[in-house]
């Protein structure tokens, strides 16, 4: 199966796919395809052979972002959305209402909006810290805050809600 992503550098998109290969993954950044193989260790952590190279990273995701730490970098991938709508029925809330939660553990380092506050897309609604990484837990839809389930200072479990949001 192939997986699709896009990243922005300054204005531009670039596409990512990463394709299974038995025991290891093709993925093509540009033009250039990369032969890697990964174990997954805990809570995110990846270890990586890169063509010959062993690298560590971190990936977390918050609905359709996928966040990878490596090499001191960070990239924020998201699914392009004709594949989003390809994962059937269930598989993704829609733009009703629903839970975020903290896709790893981690402590929340500011809560940005308050029960009642309405929302844009793409807003910042908590900031959380996991595994030396700042994650920016974002509205997925405009909306209304109908709960703040954290507190700064808190420490978070993965799959906890934090804010439940309504449409």
């Amino acid at each position: 199966m192939k997986t699709e992503y896009n990243y922005q550098i300054g204005e531009d998109i670039k596409t990512i796919t990463v394709e299974r290969d038995g025991d290891r993954f093709l993925v093509t950044v540009g033009d250039k395809t990369y032969n890697v193989a990964a174990k997954q260790l805990v809570n995110g952590q990846l270890s990586l052979e890169l063509d010959g190279r062993r690298l560590q990273a971190y990936v977390a995701h918050n609905n359709r972002r996928r966040y990878v730490a490596m090499a001191g970098e960070t990239w924020v991938l998201k699914r392009p959305e004709a594949q989003r709508r390809r994962r059937g029925p269930g598989a993704a809330a829609g733009a009703g209402s629903g839970g975020l939660e903290a896709s790893m553990p981690g402590l929340v380092l500011d809560v940005q909006v308050a029960e009642g506050d309405h929302v844009e897309r793409g807003q910042t609604l908590v900031l959380l810290e996991a595994m030396k990484m700042e994650l920016r837990i974002s509205a997925p839809y405009a909306g209304q805050v109908r709960k703040v389930h954290c507190t700064a200072g808190q420490v978070v479990e993965r799959g906890q809600v934090l804010v439940e949001l309504e449409a």
